[in-house]
């Protein structure tokens, strides 16, 4: 079975960009359902994703079933902390900070796993 890391970048205030994210989590869950190894990450203003209220109401769905399948790696700490986006203490603690606000994660661990790393 295949490895898939998916990175969302994709803006939640955007419609356009929120469709994107929500067929992210949708094509996550159904290839976990279907066997494969699967994770989301969420980095740039993806962080947003679990914090932001989306004009496409079918984002919020795709999110929360994507966190009760346990598909959500996290989102970077990078990204979230003060000197960029600074949003890091509004990100619930069920979202993993991967990275800190002086290092942003490469993914290189796994892609050492053999995982295939999908960008939207």
């Amino acid at each position: 079975m295949a490895k898939i890391l998916f990175v969302v970048m994709n803006d939640p205030t955007n419609l356009a960009d929120s469709i994107k994210a929500a067929h992210v989590l949708h094509y996550a869950v159904e290839l976990k359902e279907k066997g494969n190894d699967v994770y989301v990450y969420f980095d740039g203003l993806g962080t947003k994703i679990p914090i932001t209220e989306s004009p496409y109401k079918g984002l919020k769905p795709a999110y929360e079933k994507a966190m009760k399948e346990g598909l959500i790696l996290g989102a970077c700490g990078y990204c979230a902390s003060p000197p960029h986006l600074n949003i890091r203490d509004k990100l619930p603690n069920t979202i993993k900070l991967i990275g800190d606000e002086d290092h942003h994660y490469a993914l290189t661990d796994l892609v050492d796993k053999g995982y295939q790393i999908v960008v939207s």
